[in-house]
């Protein structure tokens, strides 16, 4: 989620889709707040039975079939995977084809229908498990709408659709199953979707969005956008706002590798930041969980995103 921010933030003045960028940082951060409304609900539950909530599942369950689930619950009895759509308007869920249509204002903007999404879900995770873990269970699904406010023109006759409250409610009618599985055998199961679980990685942004390196800034940024200058060793103030940057040089390493590319160099590092201490430079690339590759003078440093972007014992 800071992702974006910060891209915006480091963008020129003069680049032409900055307002397409707004939107979908809103709706993305819609998305997210939908998401962590629903994963809330999830946790008001009554379990009676061990179970295990996994947020933003992805596996690949052929070489042509990627699994991508928001909210996955797993207990003895059952899964339950709830897909979550944090739309505004009216919506009208159509079939035949499955289409799914908002309304705001009189504009109509057509989706992927999420029952169609849900379905191919459902049949991709049932053969995962019985090719990868050997063991099955069923599988209830249902689309949640966290915004109260949503009209539902056309409801989704294939999948059950739910309001934010009726989550909870849901979920305690099918914890009444019994358990058709030991603990053992629910732990299997959690262990193997985080083993297989690989998250799509959308960084660098600007591959993702087609934005030219030179339409980005360079050196220290504030939170307020104005440009960094060193008032000494340590400390950075923003020649905007007067105030202190905390972490400066750690937010703008984050911002490499979120923002420009998942590589950096030598030299790269020293022009990015504006700094050209040779030794002060080496220090900060070892400071961070890189991976280098190629002789001194060549030296590309890589970056794994699955792993935080500094050491423990990194000090500014």
């Amino acid at each position: 989620m800071s992702a974006y921010p910060r891209l915006l933030m480091r963008l020129s003045p003069t680049f032409s889709k900055t307002i397409d960028l707004q939107k979908e940082l809103e709706n993305i951060q819609a998305g997210y707040n939908g998401e962590c409304r629903v994963d809330q609900l999830i946790q008001e539950t009554h379990f009676t039975l061990p179970f295990q909530t996994l947020p933003n599942v992805e596996i690949q369950a052929s070489p042509n079939r990627l699994i991508q689930i928001d909210s996955l619950i797993i207990t003895p009895s059952y899964i339950c995977i709830l897909e979550v759509k944090q739309l505004r308007g009216t919506l009208k869920f159509l079939e035949n084809p499955y289409q799914l249509i908002q309304t705001i204002d009189g504009n109509n903007t057509t989706y992927v229908c999420p029952q169609q999404q849900i379905l191919r879900t459902v049949d991709s995770l049932e053969y995962w498990l019985q090719h990868e873990v050997g063991i099955q269970l069923p599988i209830f699904k249902a689309i949640v709408i966290p915004n109260k406010r949503t009209h539902i023109e056309i409801p989704p006759t294939q999948i059950k659709l739910l309001g934010p409250k009726e989550v909870p409610l849901y979920l305690q009618k099918l914890n009444k199953h019994p358990a058709i599985i030991t603990t053992n055998q629910l732990q299997h199961i959690i262990y193997k979707i985080k083993n297989s679980n690989k998250p799509y990685n959308a960084f660098p942004l600007i591959k993702k969005h087609t934005i030219p390196l030179d339409q980005l800034k360079t050196g220290i940024i504030c939170c307020c956008g104005g440009q960094g200058r060193r008032y000494s060793q340590r400390t950075w103030t923003c020649q905007t706002c007067g105030k202190n940057i905390d972490n400066a040089i750690k937010i703008a390493m984050q911002d490499w590798f979120w923002l420009f590319k998942s590589t950096i160099t030598h030299k790269e590092c020293s022009q990015y930041l504006q700094i050209n201490n040779k030794n002060r430079i080496t220090k900060l690339l070892k400071q961070m969980n890189l991976t280098p590759t190629g002789h001194t003078r060549s030296r590309t440093y890589h970056y794994n995103y699955r792993k935080p972007l500094f050491k423990e014992t990194q000090s500014n």
